[in-house]
């Protein structure tokens, strides 16, 4: 869509699957230089060395956004190899697939969580996004200029029965989101929502899930479904735009959007 990010420097967290890879690839595609991070080792090197096969300025480093020590390692290696940064990709999560709520029968509500899993989802989710805030914003700041977003999911399933500690996992980051929108402003930083618009094909759906929505005939997106808003938000046609909330499946580059 845009083949004019040379220079441009991103960090994507859970960048070893999923949406963060999709965008990763995307924005490797355009010229952009990319660092990914995740927690299993593993499949972030899996990753990384895909990438790299089809010649893309990609890097990798282990991190795992409930543990402040590895964000704190992470982004000093990010600053030793690029720097600085021109954008921060929020993807890491958790939701289903948390350990705590395994076994729980589906259907399961909201009395029926462990408090352990609220833990789980709210330190990966909440927390882990404040502390990839609190360690990466400054390597924008250093420049005057970044770009921040952050990986949500649609207000229907956030408040929708069931998605209990998925959906107030997700409202707390959204409006922290907003928080900082008004809080970078001045330091040139933009910060945004995205998030796909419906069940994807990911990692973090439990299991099962699925191969239900296969077979009850209801639509499967892709991770791809952030390639075009992603390219966007990370070209010149997105300067200045903040406070806002994006759906990938819905997405058409705007003419201008308002902001909040």
């Amino acid at each position: 869509m845009y083949k004019d990010l040379k220079g441009y420097k991103v960090l994507i967290t859970g960048g070893s699957s999923g949406l963060g890879l999709a965008m990763a690839e995307q924005l490797l595609s355009e010229g952009a230089s990319v660092m990914i991070t995740a927690r299993g080792e593993e499949r972030l090197l899996a990753a990384e060395a895909s990438l790299a096969a089809k010649g893309y300025d990609v890097c990798s480093c282990p991190m795992d956004v409930t543990d402040e020590a590895s964000v704190a390692k992470a982004a000093a290696l990010a600053e030793e190899r690029f720097g600085c940064l021109d954008m921060v990709v929020c993807d890491a999560g958790i939701g289903g697939n948390a350990p705590a709520l395994k076994g729980l029968a589906p259907g399961y509500r909201a009395l029926d969580v462990p408090v352990e899993a609220v833990r789980q989802v709210v330190g990966t989710n909440l927390i882990g996004f404040f502390t990839t805030v609190k360690y990466f914003v400054p390597l924008m700041e250093k420049q005057g200029r970044g770009r921040l977003l952050y990986v949500s999911t649609s207000t229907s399933t956030m408040t929708r029965e069931g998605q209990v500690p998925y959906g107030p996992s997700k409202a707390g980051a959204e409006a922290m989101a907003i928080i900082l929108s008004q809080e970078l402003k001045d330091k040139g930083i933009t910060v945004n929502i995205i998030c796909p618009g419906g069940f994807t094909d990911t990692a973090m759906a439990p299991d099962g899930a699925l191969d239900f929505m296969i077979k009850s005939g209801r639509p499967v997106l892709k991770p791809t479904v952030m390639n075009s808003l992603i390219s966007w938000l990370a070209s010149p046609d997105a300067e200045g735009v903040t406070g806002q909330k994006f759906v990938g499946k819905d997405f058409a580059p705007p003419a201008k959007i308002r902001e909040v």
